[in-house]
C-alpha cells in the first residue's frame, strides 16, 4: 500500500474516531449537565480556544509547511523545531496574562473563574502537543492509534468521575488531562525519533513575517469560528449558548471524516509548491473537491432531515430548540469541508498568506455585523443564520481567488449528482418518521436506506468516477491486508 494511502486509512480511522467519541460522550454529558452549564463550559472553552490560536501565532500550519520541504534533513529539522517550539512558548506565556485580565473583566460568577483556571492549564499544554511535527513526518498511524488510546481513556474517566452537575469543573478538568497526555507522548516519541531542542544558531527573526501572516489568518478566522459563542453568551442566556454550541457540535461531526483526506495531501502539495508542479496541484485539489461533494452532500440533507432524531439522541429533550439550529447550519458541512481545501491545501502550501487575511477580514467583518444584530433579535437562532451566511462567504470569496491566482474552479457539474440522488432521502426519511419505533432505530434505519440508495444511484444511473475511486481505494487496502 502506497503511503498517501495508508495515511487516508489511519486519518479515516481518527475521524471516524472523532465521529464517534462525541455520540458517546456528549449524549451522558449534556444529561448530567444541562443545557445552562454546557453553555457555560462551552462559553469558558470558547474563550480559550481563542487564546490558544493567538498564543500559536500560525505555528501549526507554518510548521507543517516548512518541516514537509526539510524533513529529510535531521538537523535542520531539529533547527526550525526549536526556533518554532521556543516562539510558541514564549508567546503563550504572554497571552496567560492576557487570558487572566479576561477572566477577571468578564466576571460573571465565580465558577467561570474557575474554569478560566483550567483553561490557562489548557493552553500551556497545548504548546508541547507538537502535533504539526508529526504530520510534517506524515506519522498518521502515530497519531491515530494514540489518539484513540486517549479517547477510550477519557470516556471511561467520564463515566466514572462525572456523576452530578456538581462535577463540572472535573468534566472540564478531563480535556486537560487529555492535553497534557498527549504532551507527554508526543514529546516522548519526538526525542526516540532524535528530534533534539538546541539553543545553538537560533534563529526567529526570518520566521516573523509569514507568522504574522498566519497568525492574522487565525485570529480573524477565529472571529467568525468562535466569536459566536462568546456574544451569545454575553447578550443572550447561558440556555442559548447552550442550545447554539449543541447544534454546532452535532452538525461539524462529520466534517472531520470529510476532511480526512486533506489533512494527508497537505505535504505532498506543499512538496508540489516547492517544485512549481501546478499540474500536481490541480490535480490534488479536483480530487479532494469532487470527494467533498459527493461525500459532503448527501450529510448536509441527511443531517438536516434527521435533525429531530440527532438531537433527542445525543443531547435529550431538554435541548429541542436545537433542532431548528441544526437544520440551518447543516449547509456548512459542505462549506466548511470546501473552505478548508482552499485555505489547507491551496492557499497556506502556496504562501497567499494576505489573500487569506482579506478574505478572512471580510467575511468576519459580515459575522460581527450579523452576530451583534440577529443575536440580540433572535438569540440562538441569529448566531445558526450568521454562521451558515459567513461559510458561505468565504467559500464564494475562496473560489475566486483560486479561479484567479491557480486557475482553479468548482464545476457545476461535480453538484448535481450528488444533489439529485441525495432527493430520495426526503420520501425515505418522512416514510420512517411515520413508522412507531423508537428514535435511534428510526434513525439507524434511515441512515442505512439513505446511505444504500445513494450509493446504488451514484453508481449504477450517475456512474460518479469519485464513488469509483473510493471504491478502487476500499478494495486495495482490503486486499493489502489479506
Amino acid at each position: 500500500m502506497s503511503l498517501i494511502k495508508k495515511n487516508i486509512l489511519f486519518n479515516t480511522l481518527l475521524s471516524l474516531s472523532q465521529i464517534l467519541f462525541p455520540l458517546v460522550t456528549f449524549p451522558y454529558a449534556s444529561r448530567i449537565l444541562g443545557p445552562a452549564v454546557i453553555g457555560k463550559i462551552n462559553f469558558i472553552d470558547s474563550l480559550t480556544q481563542y487564546f490558544v490560536l493567538f498564543s500559536a501565532v500560525g505555528i501549526p500550519l507554518y510548521a507543517v509547511r516548512e518541516l514537509s520541504k526539510i524533513r529529510a534533513d535531521l538537523k535542520k529539522s531539529n533547527k526550525l523545531f526549536s526556533e518554532l517550539l521556543l516562539l510558541h512558548l514564549a508567546t503563550t506565556f504572554l497571552f496567560v496574562f492576557v487570558y487572566l485580565i479576561t477572566l477577571l473583566v468578564i466576571n460573571k460568577d465565580s465558577s467561570y473563574l474557575h474554569l478560566g483556571m483550567i483553561g490557562i492549564g489548557i493552553l500551556i499544554s497545548n504548546v508541547f502537543i507538537i502535533e504539526w511535527y508529526f504530520q510534517a513526518q506524515e506519522k498518521f498511524e502515530y497519531i491515530t492509534k494514540r489518539s484513540l488510546v486517549i479517547k477510550i481513556a477519557f470516556v471511561l474517566l467520564m463515566f466514572k468521575m462525572v456523576k452530578t452537575q456538581s462535577d463540572v469543573f472535573m468534566y472540564y478538568s478531563l480535556f486537560l488531562i487529555v492535553n497534557v497526555v498527549n504532551a507527554v507522548s508526543n514529546c516522548y516519541l519526538a526525542s526516540k525519533l532524535g528530534v533534539v531542542l538546541t539553543l545553538n544558531n537560533i534563529e526567529f527573526k526570518k520566521h516573523i513575517k509569514p507568522l504574522l501572516l498566519l497568525t492574522a489568518c487565525s485570529v480573524i478566522g477565529s472571529i467568525y469560528v468562535l466569536l459566536d459563542n462568546v456574544i451569545l453568551g454575553i447578550l443572550g442566556s447561558s440556555q442559548s449558548v447552550g442550545y447554539y454550541s449543541t447544534a454546532v457540535k452535532i452538525t461539524k461531526i462529520p466534517i472531520s471524516l470529510i476532511n480526512a483526506l486533506g489533512i494527508v495531501l497537505v505535504p505532498s502539495i506543499a512538496d508540489s509548491f516547492s517544485n512549481n508542479n501546478l499540474q500536481a496541484i490541480k490535480y490534488y485539489i479536483n480530487n479532494s473537491m469532487q470527494y467533498v461533494l459527493a461525500i459532503g452532500i448527501p450529510m448536509t440533507f441527511g443531517i438536516a432531515l434527521t435533525a429531530k432524531w440527532t438531537v433527542l439522541i445525543i443531547a435529550g429533550s431538554a435541548f429541542a430548540p436545537a433542532i431548528q439550529l441544526v437544520i440551518v447550519l447543516s449547509p456548512i458541512v459542505v462549506l466548511i469541508a470546501l473552505n478548508c481545501i482552499f485555505f489547507f491545501q491551496l492557499f497556506t502550501p502556496g504562501a497567499r498568506e494576505l489573500t487569506m487575511v482579506i478574505i478572512l477580514a471580510l467575511s468576519s467583518l459580515i459575522s460581527i455585523v450579523l452576530n451583534l444584530i440577529l443575536i440580540r433579535y433572535i438569540q440562538h437562532l441569529g448566531a445558526a443564520i450568521t454562521t451558515t451566511v459567513t461559510e458561505f462567504v468565504v467559500f464564494l470569496i475562496s473560489l475566486y481567488y483560486s479561479k484567479r491566482f491557480y486557475g482553479i474552479a468548482l464545476d457545476l457539474k461535480y453538484f448535481v449528482s450528488p444533489i439529485l440522488s441525495s432527493l430520495i432521502f426526503i420520501p425515505i426519511i418522512i416514510f420512517i418518521d411515520n413508522f412507531q419505533m423508537v428514535i435511534w432505530l428510526k434513525f439507524l434505519l434511515g441512515v442505512a436506506l439513505c446511505m444504500s440508495f445513494y450509493y446504488i444511484i451514484q453508481r449504477i444511473i450517475f456512474k460518479n468516477s469519485m464513488i469509483l475511486k473510493m471504491e478502487n481505494f476500499i478494495r486495495s487496502i482490503l486486499l493489502s491486508r489479506m
